[in-house]
């Protein structure tokens, strides 16, 4: 089982070059090459469930991700269902189905369409292949670590402070730390005759 702070084995993100398409930042092994080490090292990891996934247009299946965290890369199990990724550069479609790994490297931006309902085990490592554990509360928008202050935008958007001021958002309620910000309400003092 790994523990935050143990490292595997190294895992440098590739660096994006000039004409490197965005597919090459992602790691795709089917399910008879993963390796068992790794199967038994993700059955501790979070559970994501695509049921939970905000989707556009609801119901669909559909949803953009970009994998901008900080981190290296996100390891994933995909423990059932199917789904098809297509690379925001238009790079060849990624087919992921029951039993598949994939490292998604830092800078990955895709379109998910899942066709059967999929669960996936997921950690974060950072770029010498340590276990990274990720912010408590991230920016949506640039995923910047922002749990000391933070918007939370129609009410599942966390979005750090500097994203909210330069994309012009508003009614946000303002967080620190998780909890609302109480507004102090000033009241006018009584002009004396």
């Amino acid at each position: 089982m790994l523990r935050a702070g143990m490292s595997v084995s190294p895992d440098v993100a590739p660096k994006r070059k000039a004409g490197m398409d965005m597919a090459s930042l992602v790691t795709h092994t089917k399910s008879c090459d993963v390796p068992e080490t790794f199967v038994e090292s993700a059955k501790d990891w979070p559970l994501w469930d695509s049921e939970t996934q905000k989707q556009e247009p609801l119901g669909s299946g559909k949803f953009p991700f970009n994998y901008n965290g900080d981190y290296a890369t996100e390891r994933v199990l995909i423990i059932s269902g199917k789904a098809t990724l297509a690379p925001d550069d238009g790079s060849a479609e990624i087919v992921l189905e029951t039993g598949d790994s994939v490292y998604f490297h830092h800078g990955f931006a895709c379109q998910w369409t899942v066709h059967e309902v999929m669960t996936k085990r997921y950690n974060y490592f950072d770029k010498d292949g340590a276990l990274k554990t990720p912010a408590a509360i991230a920016c949506d928008k640039c995923g910047a670590d922002c749990e000391a202050e933070s918007y939370l935008v129609n009410g599942e958007e966390d979005v750090c402070p500097e994203c909210y001021v330069n994309e012009k958002l508003t009614g946000g309620e303002h967080q620190k730390f998780g909890e609302p910000v109480q507004v102090e309400v000033q009241t006018k003092k009584a002009k004396k005759k």
